[in-house]
């Protein structure tokens, strides 16, 4: 996991969504036979997790009660999914107070419902 220079000097700092971040974006490639990206998505190349061809995934980690979806953050995803012929999701896995996983909520542009629907 790439660690930001702030956090680098004080392991107290990373949170624990910070450490389960590399391990559901792991999960995540397996459960979905795809691969994780290389640099979480910083590089040419967006999204957490690809399926290529089929699903490009945006993962995140959250400890807190609710996680705020921001228009930039589903057009980021769905531009590059699109682009590849791929469908996108963004994946927000919430975190128990110990720091495990305790739900699982896909988010998806309802033409990925309509998508599944009519098994396109």
């Amino acid at each position: 996991m790439k660690v930001s220079k702030r956090r680098r000097g004080n392991p107290n700092l990373l949170t624990d969504s910070h450490r389960r971040a590399p391990k559901q974006e792991a999960e995540l490639a397996k459960r979905t036979g795809g691969r994780v990206t290389a640099g979480s998505g910083c590089g040419n190349e967006k999204g957490d997790v690809r399926v290529r061809g089929v699903l490009r995934i945006e993962a995140k980690t959250t400890k807190n009660k609710s996680f705020s979806v921001t228009r930039d953050m589903v057009q980021s995803i769905c531009n590059t999914a699109v682009a590849y012929g791929e469908l996108p999701a963004l994946i927000v896995e919430f975190l128990n107070a110990a720091g495990k996983p305790e739900l699982e909520i896909a988010i998806v542009p309802t033409y990925v419902l309509n998508s599944i629907i009519s098994n396109e």
